[in-house]
């Protein structure tokens, strides 16, 4: 199936500005630049794409969030003072935002009127990861070399933990909201790997639960580490792939049955992975190269990377297109 028209918004840290790109020619159409004394820390697109949200850090410590008006092609500052913003990730209807600080202490923007509250953190964890439904908060964190689960409801109350058997790096929820999953790396006693929960909206008590054993690669302590760092979900197909940041590789998960079907080798080194509409290529980032690459999932073949002197960050956003444009 022929791929629809896209657009990818990129951050370039050679210029400081975000880059509007035509997917299919590969041109710039649009620069937006930011101040230079703020570094982004990710990249997040409202529901409706007409606006992307990007959390940054200042030299002098403190914490803001620039959003992008696509429609307009312009860049704003939002008028609020904030934490460094280690974590980021917006409620499904764009109306709050959740915040991690270094510290672990947890936040929520309330967008509409700028309302900041705290929600405090755990005890000497470290958040990695955050992600949220209409219903729940989902966050993963590192704690005494080992990490957890913790679900809080949108008004900030803790309803629910689960133990990560590893080291998580990420967490992941799909856009039907039906899926979470958190890639771990591997400690003194465990191996690497992924676990699936998924959400129970209808049970507020118990919002979240696990569907599957954990998926682990590889099967034995002497195998060279992967480092499973993100996930890109195929609602659709129902497939998950898991990118591999240290082996430069894939790993292809089917979730009805949480098992491991093919492994994809690059080669290189990536740091996240974007899939494209309605076909079986992907845009992946890497936080080494600060280059893009085009990958065919497909027949597991990595095809093209960015031959520029920008440094693209690896946060990047992909924006559909009407079959019109």
């Amino acid at each position: 199936m022929e791929s629809l028209s896209y657009q990818l918004l990129v951050i370039d840290d050679t210029t400081h500005a975000l880059l509007l790109v035509d997917g299919k020619q590969g041109e710039i159409t649009v620069e937006m630049p930011y101040p230079l004394e703020y570094t982004p820390t990710e990249l997040r697109l409202s529901s409706d794409y007409s606006k992307a949200y990007m959390p940054v850090i200042g030299t002098n410590g403190t914490g803001a969030i620039f959003v992008a008006n696509l429609e307009q092609k312009s860049i704003y500052r939002l008028p609020v003072q904030l934490p460094p913003p280690a974590q980021f990730t917006l409620a499904p209807d764009d109306t709050c935002a959740y915040i991690a600080d270094p510290n672990g202490r947890l936040y929520a923007l309330t967008i509409p009127s700028m309302s900041l509250v705290s929600w405090g953190n755990p005890e000497e964890a470290s958040c990695v990861g955050l992600a949220a439904s209409s219903s729940a908060v989902y966050s993963v964190w590192e704690q005494d070399n080992q990490g957890f689960l913790a679900v809080f409801t949108p008004m900030g109350e803790l309803v629910q933990e689960f133990p990560i058997p590893g080291i998580p790096t990420n967490i992941i929820l799909d856009d039907t909201g039906h899926t979470v999953l958190i890639p771990f790396t591997s400690t003194a006693f465990t191996l690497e790997g992924v676990i699936v929960f998924k959400p129970t909206e209808e049970n507020e008590s118990s919002p979240c639960t696990m569907i599957s054993d954990t998926c682990l690669y590889p099967q034995d302590k002497s195998s060279s580490p992967a480092y499973p760092c993100h996930v890109a979900i195929s609602s659709k197909e129902q497939v998950a792939y898991i990118v591999n940041e240290e082996s430069g590789s894939i790993t292809v998960i089917d979730l009805p049955s949480a098992t491991i079907t093919r492994h994809i080798k690059l080669g290189r080194s990536i740091s996240c992975l974007h899939l494209l509409p309605s076909s079986n290529l992907a845009i992946a980032t890497s936080h080494i190269f600060a280059d893009l690459s085009m990958i065919d999932l497909a027949n597991g073949r990595l095809l093209s990377t960015t031959n520029t002197e920008r440094q693209l960050l690896g946060y990047i956003a992909v924006i559909p297109l009407p079959i019109s444009e």
